[in-house]
Order: structure tokens, then C-alpha cells, then sequence
């Protein structure tokens, strides 16, 4: 017992060593990607119904004051499953050794993240609005919230972007999705005509290992394009997306 709170004290007074036992992080490549993954999961899944405009009913909902809480108890958990299943506490134990001085490191540690990182939860958040705008129809009922979100301090430049109006995001939407439609399809089309040309069997083996190549290539331009973003195919969609990021990264928008 004695060399187990040893090591808790060891690992609570030195921040390298919690982020490689506690969090698995051992580089920044990993306190990125753990941090992608945490904001991930607070825009689609724990705080949705704040900061996901997919979820958001209206603009009185949307905040960002949970998000460190919500951080600090992720982190918080990370050491409850580290202390079960390494240090072979009981759940009671490891929530016990979170006193004050544990609970201020942790806390600590969480807005030194949040600080360094939170560019990627502003960008999540962004990409939602997007979303919401291609999942909408002239009849939708979110058509408040957008407008909303248009006239609020998200959009803090709305003059000099050109939109004013659901309508206006509306038609530039289409658009893009017209043109991503329309550019899909023509890959989808040649990745057809390659397997129509495999088919044939009097086709030499140059030919048929060339056709295999261009075949790979097109099908990883399929996938490439039905991942690219909406706003990629219109430079309104951009600004509006890149609005609403600043105005979270530089706090301008206030809740």
C-alpha cells in the first residue's frame, strides 16, 4: 500500500509523467491526437445539444462554458480507469486520491490543453453549421437558428461576407453540393469505364496492370471526394465557416 501511494504522489507532482501513464501520451503527435478525439467527442456526442448546430434548438442554447468542465472530468476518468487497472485501486480509492492539491493538477493540466488546442474544437463546431446548412430544405424549422446565428456576434462581419439571409446560404449550398455531385460522379464514372476495360479478356498484361493502377487511384479520388468538406466548392461557405471560427478563437462571440 505503501509504494502505491508513493507512485500516485510521484505521478500527481510531475505533469510528463501523468500524460505517459495516466493519458498514454508520450509526444506531441499523441497530446494531438488525444485532443481531436476529445473535441470530437464533446461536438457529437457529450455537448451536442450546446455547441453542435445539428442539435442546438436555439441560439440561447449555444454555449462554450461547458467545455472545460466537461474536459476536466474526461481527464478526470482517465485516471479512475488508470488507477483500477494499473495500480489495482478500487473505483472508491482512486476517486478518493483526487484531493484538492490532485484536483487543481488535473484542472491545471486541462486549461493548458483547452488553451493550446481548442482551435480544434472551434473548427468542429464551424464544420456542424455547415453540416446543418446541407442537411436543411426551404421548409426546415431550423431556419430561426441559422438566421440567428447569421445576426449574432458568430458572424461578426456579415457585411463584408455578402450573407445576410437562410435564403443566401441556402442557394450557395445548393450549389456547392451540385458542383461536389457533379464531380463525384465524374469519378465514379471513369472508376466504371476501368472495370468495364478489366473485363475484357484479350487485353495484354501491361495493359491490365496499367488499368489496376489508374483503377486504385480513382477509387482513393471517390473516397477523397465524398470526404471533402461542402464548403471546398464555394467561397462563401468558406468565409462563413472561417467567421464563425474566429469569432470563437478571438472571443468576440460572448455567452
Amino acid at each position: 500500500m505503501e509504494n502505491k501511494l508513493k507512485r500516485i504522489d510521484e505521478i500527481f507532482s510531475n505533469k510528463a509523467l501523468f500524460e505517459r501513464e495516466v493519458l498514454d501520451i508520450k509526444s506531441q503527435k499523441d497530446k494531438s491526437e488525444v485532443m481531436h478525439f476529445l473535441s470530437n467527442l464533446l461536438v457529437k456526442d457529450i455537448l451536442k445539444e450546446h455547441i453542435n448546430f445539428l442539435y442546438v434548438e436555439k441560439m440561447s442554447d449555444f454555449t462554450l462554458k461547458h467545455i472545460v468542465n466537461i474536459l476536466f472530468k474526461e481527464i478526470a476518468n482517465e485516471w479512475v480507469f488508470y488507477a483500477i487497472d494499473i495500480l489495482d485501486c478500487s473505483k472508491e480509492e482512486a476517486l478518493e486520491q483526487l484531493a484538492d492539491a490532485r484536483v487543481k493538477f488535473i484542472h491545471k493540466l486541462v486549461l493548458e490543453y483547452y488553451k493550446d488546442y481548442k482551435d480544434y474544437i472551434f473548427e468542429d463546431i464551424a464544420d456542424t453549421f455547415i453540416e446543418l446548412l446541407a442537411s436543411m430544405n426551404p421548409d426546415s424549422k431550423k431556419i430561426l437558428l441559422v438566421n440567428a446565428v447569421i445576426n449574432s456576434d458568430l458572424i461578426a462581419n456579415r457585411s463584408i461576407i455578402g450573407i445576410n439571409s437562410f435564403n443566401q446560404l441556402y442557394r450557395r449550398v445548393k450549389s456547392a453540393k451540385n458542383l461536389k455531385s457533379a464531380d463525384l460522379s465524374y469519378l465514379q464514372a471513369k472508376v466504371s469505364d476501368i472495370l468495364k476495360e478489366l473485363k475484357n479478356d484479350k487485353i495484354s498484361v501491361e495493359k491490365k496492370e496499367s488499368l489496376l493502377t489508374l483503377h486504385s487511384k480513382y477509387e482513393k479520388k471517390v473516397i477523397n471526394m465524398q470526404e471533402t468538406k461542402l464548403e471546398h466548392f464555394d467561397a462563401s461557405l468558406q468565409r462563413v465557416k472561417r467567421a464563425i471560427f474566429n469569432s470563437l478563437k478571438n472571443e468576440i462571440f460572448k455567452n
